[in-house]
């Protein structure tokens, strides 16, 4: 599955945030991630956190789009949508 991320850098420590509109990706995760935005600390720490957070191996979660942007696209392995419905329920939470 593909997934939408608004990610913030510099946070105090990593973690969802909660489902957020953006008028650009339409319904997007919000994470904040405590790596800087520097040589790509920030991207790498987003894919560990992700696959720690959903319990997948981190092979399986790869960056589509957005490696210099807030805006990144994921690509999860199938099955992740339950898990994010019960991670972060949402009534307005993309589908698989």
């Amino acid at each position: 599955m593909k997934l939408a991320l608004k990610v913030i850098p510099n946070a105090k420590k990593s973690g969802a945030a909660g489902w957020e509109d953006d008028p650009r990706a339409g319904r997007v995760l919000k994470l904040r991630i405590a790596a800087p935005p520097v040589e790509g600390k920030a991207n790498k720490a987003v894919i560990l956190f992700l696959s720690s957070w959903l319990d997948v191996p981190r092979s399986s979660v790869s960056l589509l789009r957005g490696e210099s942007a807030r805006l990144k696209m994921v690509e999860l392995p199938d099955g992740c949508a339950e898990k994010l419905a019960r991670l972060l329920p949402a009534a307005d939470a993309p589908e698989a």
